[in-house]
């Protein structure tokens, strides 16, 4: 009999354990934030996969090109330069140690709950198993401590699923490190010099290297990075700095997108920018003072954007809006963007 009844508990625990696993494995993973040091296990995996990947191919080209060589110099009888092989391998694995989130933005978003999770599961399925074999006053004792951190838990659970679908934190590496920090603080370069059509279009747009060229035809090496970044724009044009012509083959720039909405979602950054009088800052955060890009702000509907609609007024010099007649408003109302459609579904969603 008392075997029957461990194995009925062990049952039961082994089928509540797995549900646990399964809400485990959506909370460690539902955020998605590739590249992000805050990021959920399952993202930092593959980023270190795929940098374990990308280091032994260049250790693996740089020894096959080491072994070459070394096989003509002896052929030719003289001593390989070991020295210098070894420099350049780690030239070539060198990583990028001043491409990394500012201390400030790092604690943005839902962050990485993982072990938080892992040990309130742990913590759970020990206090169940504990309300099972116990009783008396003790069985209280695991009930209290279930309950708590199985709160937890769902904390955890709510916090990921909130999550899901928006990026907040999301921070990627991008192919050729570019400082906001340095250009738009250090330099003051104007937001819109680079990223021209946030007054005119939909999309503030990616500069194009063009525009980079204004200034790196004459800045050749940064303050920061030294000459390596700049190398990377000059490779992409098929620009020799050496001779000042673009005499190379061109080839473009793969360059990660931070701020993503849904695609159900419309948005346009002249309304906002041009009409609205709506500073860079208000959606992006503090761009100027980061070093490497992170999405500020949740882009949540209700928390961000209506609720924005709700309290802004509209800017009352526009010509547009004299075409609108306001019903039940009094002389020296404020008229907010709810009032002219800015809380219609059909305004942004359509």
């Amino acid at each position: 009999m008392k075997k029957i009844n461990m194995f009925l508990w062990g049952n039961r625990i082994s089928k509540f354990g797995f549900v646990l696993l399964l809400m485990f494995s959506y909370a460690a993973f539902a955020n998605g934030n590739i590249s992000n040091e805050n990021s959920n296990f399952g993202d930092e995996f593959l980023n270190l996969s795929i940098a374990t990947t990308q280091q032994s191919a260049a250790q693996t080209a740089a020894h096959q090109a080491t072994s070459t060589a070394t096989k003509k110099l002896q052929l030719e009888g003289k001593k390989p330069a070991k020295a210098a092989a070894k420099k350049e391998t780690k030239t070539t694995v060198k990583k990028r140690g001043y491409d990394k989130i500012d201390d400030a933005f790092k604690g943005i978003g839902p962050g990485n709950n993982t072990i938080p999770f892992i040990i309130a599961l742990l913590v759970f399925l020990v206090a169940f198993g504990g309300i099972i074999k116990m009783k008396g006053k003790k069985k209280y004792a695991f009930v209290l401590v279930a309950l708590i951190a199985f709160g937890f838990i769902s904390k955890i659970i709510y916090t990921e699923a909130r999550a899901l679908g928006r990026q907040q934190g999301y921070a990627p590496v991008q192919p050729i490190w570019f400082s906001h920090e340095v250009h738009a603080t250090q330099n003051g370069i104007d937001c819109e010099y680079c990223h021209v059509d946030a007054r005119t279009g939909r999309h503030a747009g990616v500069p194009s290297l063009e525009v980079c060229m204004n200034c790196h035809t004459q800045v050749k090496e940064g303050s920061i990075s030294g000459k390596q970044e700049i190398a990377k724009i000059y490779e992409h044009l098929g620009y020799n700095p050496e001779t000042m012509q673009y005499d190379k083959p061109a080839k473009p720039i793969e360059w990660v997108k931070v701020h993503n909405l849904p695609d159900h979602v419309y948005f346009n950054h002249a309304q906002h920018v041009q009409a609205g009088k709506v500073a860079c800052q208000e959606c992006h955060g503090p761009v100027e003072k980061m070093n490497r890009v992170v999405e500020y702000e949740e882009f949540a509907m209700g928390d961000f954007c209506l609720k924005c609609h709700r309290e802004r007024g509209i800017d009352t010099s526009n010509p547009y809006y004299k075409h609108y007649k306001f019903k039940d408003m009094k002389e020296g109302d404020k008229i907010t963007v709810d009032k002219i459609g800015g809380a219609d579904c059909s305004s942004c969603h359509y």
